[in-house]
């Protein structure tokens, strides 16, 4: 291959990453879209989300797998073949698109090492953009029924019961407090109900001595 595998690593990585990103926010609004958890969703409506969702899916595998058409990569017409070693910089053509991603981590292409860490923090990013946008919604939500008149009653459910009716970053301080004051409880009951060979209450019994 005549390019380095540091610029090829860091091309491939910017666009899995973005793969990966849209993918996990579309998926995720779907998902909340179905469950009613309104302090996620990116649209004050469920409908909307929904179809917000299966768009960004759509979106990101066409953009990843047609990228190589306008963006200059090792995949250059007439370049892509099984072997890493025979490509040169340049856009891919249409009959070579299906292989051009197809490049050895030697040469700079993603190992499974690195598209799990990618993955992980697109996937961590995309949560984070929905909760941001999850808690613009709750106030557009509130302000609707302002308007109509409609009063909220006070909900003091937490966790992803909470995020029916609040944000995610105002359901988070009661979440995390239940939390804490019932682990201790769900810790020991575990152990009490666990079988007695189970490894839970053997490394139980060791720690307590």
């Amino acid at each position: 291959m005549n390019t380095d595998p540091g610029v090829v690593r860091a091309l491939f990585a910017s666009h899995y990453f973005l793969f990966a990103f849209l993918t996990s926010l579309g998926t995720l609004q779907i998902a909340v879209s179905n469950a009613g958890t309104r302090g996620l969703w990116m649209t004050p409506n469920a409908g909307m989300t929904r179809l917000l969702g299966i768009a960004l899916i759509l979106t990101a595998i066409a953009v990843f797998f047609l990228q190589p058409l306008w963006v200059d990569g090792p995949w250059a017409a007439g370049s892509v073949e099984a072997d890493s070693l025979t490509r040169d910089w340049g856009t891919a053509s249409w009959d070579e698109i299906a292989g051009a991603r197809n490049v050895n981590d030697i040469h700079g292409g993603l190992d499974g090492v690195k598209q799990a860490a990618w993955f992980s923090l697109a996937a961590i990013s995309a949560f984070l953009v929905s909760a941001i946008a999850g808690t613009v919604t709750m106030k557009v939500l509130a302000f609707a029924d302002q308007q109509t008149g409609e009063t909220a009653s006070r909900d003091d459910s937490d966790g992803l019961e909470g995020l029916i009716r609040r944000s995610y970053f105002s359901n988070l301080p009661d979440s995390f407090r239940n939390f804490k004051s019932e682990i201790g409880d769900v810790w020991r009951s575990g152990i009490r109900n666990s079988d007695r060979w189970s490894l839970i209450k053997t490394v139980f019994s060791r720690s307590s001595k």
